[in-house]
């Protein structure tokens, strides 16, 4: 049995909220609510040192407004509630322009910063590209001066969709991670599956191998005690071999290989008084194929093994026009010999977990698995596309 060690994999690539800004970590709008003080600050500032408190107050209650949009976004989500809010600030921002005249450059942005997080997406970027170009044209005309109106429309429309991509990275990333989680799950349980079919595999093979030497060394040891020796012998070395395989298994480094299956295969069943006869005519199957393959041929032994009465056994491998196919036949239902120290009867066929293993490593690979009685005896079968037109 050949043994292939494979290199580890690469570490995944986590998706980690602590790469993000610290104000961007969580997908609620605190990035539009961080810009307000520092937008806010000169115009406030300057309205105490002139005295206005009607403007003063405006602007409170702007921040007000503002300050309602992004808690009830965090807590509702963009909907009616927070476009209702928006639209308030939008008509404070046009009334104080209307009495004031002043302070458009920190304004704008902030209503762009509201409209980002408080219009539902598939409508926010327009509102706040609208707001910019309006923006953009009442400062050109009141200034007369083109820069000026550009570089209002770049600060407005550059905060709007800042918070914009803030808002959908954060969101993005949240949606990452529990991708990141189902797959770390799923791959679990993957695993699990894994193993489970490796170590039944393994050990139902490995055991009725056990029975079959344990049941020569009760038939030889009145009648030739040497004989009887081989085979426990070879009891001694299958418990050594299965050890082995075991801990590779479980270290997930083992490789089964379809040569070795076979020649396996045809020495158990020969131990066991079992005619078997091997044609394999595929020399180069992939890689994926031939462990396949493997599989099949030891399920199969070791079915025949537990419970078949077989006299001979008939293993196939073949590969053709793009397929290859594995096949084991016996006779088991068709003859018997008797034998008290054997579990001999033969169930009716249904998938147990050595065929629903086999089952789900030959739809990995597009296949077919046929396991029914024939006339004679049983039959079981897996057919694989080689994604080859001709195999050599």
């Amino acid at each position: 049995m050949s043994t292939v060690v494979h290199p580890a994999p690469p570490a995944p690539n986590h998706c980690d909220e602590h790469v993000l800004p610290l104000i961007a970590r969580r997908p609620v709008p605190w990035y539009a609510l961080a810009w307000s003080p520092l937008l806010l600050l000169a115009p406030i500032v300057g309205t105490i040192q002139d005295g206005h408190p009607g403007q003063l107050l405006a602007l409170l209650l702007l921040a007000a407004a503002h300050l309602a949009t992004t808690l009830a976004r965090d807590r509702l989500g963009p909907g009616r509630r927070t476009e209702v809010l928006v639209a308030a600030s939008t008509v404070m921002v046009a009334g104080y322009q209307v009495l004031w005249s002043e302070h458009q450059v920190f304004l704008y942005p902030l209503l762009a910063l509201g409209m980002a997080v408080g219009i539902r997406r598939r409508t926010a970027m327009g509102f706040v590209g609208g707001l910019a170009v309006s923006g953009a044209v009442a400062a050109g005309f009141t200034t007369g001066s083109l820069a000026d109106a550009l570089v209002f429309a770049v600060v407005t429309y550059m905060a709007g969709i800042s918070a914009h991509l803030i808002d959908v990275l954060a969101e993005t990333a949240a949606a990452l991670r529990a991708t990141q989680g189902r797959l770390a799950r799923t791959a679990v349980v993957e695993e699990r599956e894994r193993f489970s079919r490796d170590l039944h595999d393994l050990l139902g093979h490995t055991l009725s191998l056990i029975v079959v030497k344990a049941e020569a060394v009760r038939r030889f040891v009145p009648v030739d005690p040497a004989a009887a020796g081989e085979h426990a012998q070879g009891i001694e070395e299958i418990g050594r071999t299965a050890l082995g395989e075991v801990r590779q298994a479980v270290a997930g480094y083992r490789e089964v290989t379809l040569e070795d299956e076979l020649e396996a295969a045809d020495a158990a069943l020969t131990d066991a008084g079992v005619q078997v006869e091997v044609t394999a005519d595929a020399p180069a199957l992939p890689p994926a194929v031939d462990r396949l393959f493997a599989w099949v041929v030891r399920e199969g032994t070791t079915n025949i093994l537990r419970h078949a009465r077989a006299r001979t056994v008939t293993i196939l491998v073949e590969s053709d026009g793009g397929e290859a196919t594995v096949e084991i036949t016996d006779d088991g239902s068709a003859r018997g010999r008797a034998d008290p120290g054997r579990q001999q009867e033969r169930g009716p066929t249904r998938p147990g977990s050595g065929l629903s293993g086999l089952r789900e490593r030959a739809e990995l690979l597009d296949g077919v698995l046929a396991a029914d009685h024939t006339e004679g005896g049983f039959r079981l079968g897996v057919s694989v596309p080689t994604g080859e037109g001709t195999t050599p």
